[in-house]
């Protein structure tokens, strides 16, 4: 038998020998190809394969597609981020962010940017939260005020602009805080995308172009009408023991822009001191107004960030779903949920329910690599 193994291992193959290559002489520009490719977790991974490959990612940058969320321990000066794509659920750590940080709340994002409030003093600032760059901000007066306000930034030229609820914007180069003569009552949800902001009130949605030196009223358009039926999280309710009939029911709307520049008005339904509802979708349509859609295809809804992100072949993120925090359905901002719209199931994201860590409140966000 070791006869026959070893006549077997001295054949050798007819022809000229070819030159094994190692993984370590890749050129730089097949590396690139395949660093463009990975995403964050497989990034880092593909970084510790040798020395080589670690040199060639510093030209290089992971191409993220999907939204990570900021968790913001109480009274820390940094904040951890967790990434949906990493099956181990790994929560990473984020350098010093500033003395003040610890009593900062956290009122918008945009990419890794982040819009702060120090201590509720008015103090405005926005910090990267990946190179720590940070901008002041003026402050704004008693009646400027920015609940739920909308940032926008862009990476390489660092324009900013900063809106408020009550339509005040302030921008990069501006002296004080400015006002849109537009009074609009009622406010409930604002997304800002391609130099144009979408505010969305109990009847209709205005929209504002700031691509020039003023913004604009571009449109204004009816939404109102529409119920919806409410299903359950995890087959239980947690409702007060009155009549279903006199049960208080909130009610809310956001608007959101999908991938493809979309306009989607987003309804939602929840008892009063329950984990029941459920949302209706529709599509502004030019001709015929509001239309009722039933399935977002390959897309999900970040409804935090009012945006769509494509999900297909995506890990972390399921398709034809909504992504949101309690505060969106009036509940617990430290907790995220996702409802599934095959299903009409509402499930907490698994992976933050079992964490101990104390948060006062999490967020999403898009990450914005520099090339590291």
């Amino acid at each position: 038998m070791a006869s026959h193994v070893a006549s077997a291992m001295a054949v050798t193959r007819p022809g000229p020998k070819r030159k094994l290559c190692c993984w370590s002489e890749l050129p730089l520009d097949i590396m690139r190809l395949i660093f463009k490719r990975l995403g964050f977790a497989d990034f880092e991974r593909a970084k510790s394969v040798c020395s080589s490959w670690q040199t060639g990612s510093g030209q290089s940058k992971p191409n993220n597609k999907i939204p990570w969320m900021i968790i913001f321990p109480e009274e820390k000066n940094y904040c951890l981020l967790f990434n949906p794509e990493d099956t181990e659920g790994k929560l990473y750590k984020t350098q010093h962010l500033g003395d003040d940080f610890a009593k900062s709340s956290c009122l918008a994002t945009c990419r890794s940017w982040l819009l702060m409030e120090y201590c509720h003093e008015n103090p405005l600032y926005i910090l990267n939260l990946l190179t720590r760059e940070r901008i002041n901000l003026l402050p704004t007066t008693s009646d400027q005020r920015l609940d739920s306000p909308i940032l926008w930034i862009d990476d390489k030229t660092k324009e900013y602009l900063v809106i408020g609820e009550t339509l005040v914007y302030f921008k990069k180069g501006d002296k004080s805080w400015k006002q849109i003569p537009e009074q609009l009552s009622g406010i409930r949800d604002m997304v800002f995308k391609d130099c144009k902001l979408y505010c969305l009130t109990n009847d209709e949605l205005q929209i504002f172009d700031f691509s020039g030196e003023f913004p604009l009223q571009v449109s204004k358009v009816s939404v109102g009408g529409g119920c919806v039926k409410l299903a359950k999280i995890g087959g239980r309710m947690r409702l007060p023991r009155i009549p279903w009939h006199v049960q208080a029911v909130r009610r809310r709307k956001n608007v959101v822009v999908t991938v493809r520049g979309d306009v989607l008005i987003v309804k939602s339904e929840s008892p009063f001191m329950s984990e029941t509802w459920n949302f209706k979708i529709f599509k502004m349509d030019s001709s015929k107004g509001l239309e009722e859609i039933v399935s977002l295809g390959d897309e999900a809804i970040i409804l935090d960030l009012g945006i769509t992100v494509l999900a297909k072949d995506q890990e972390g993120v399921t398709s034809n779903s909504i992504y949101f925090t309690g505060d969106q359905i009036n509940l617990d901002d430290t907790e995220i949920f996702v409802f599934n719209l095959d299903t009409k199931k509402v499930e907490k994201l698994p992976q933050l329910v079992s964490s101990s860590l104390s948060f006062s409140t999490v967020r999403w966000f898009l990450p914005s690599f520099m090339n590291v």
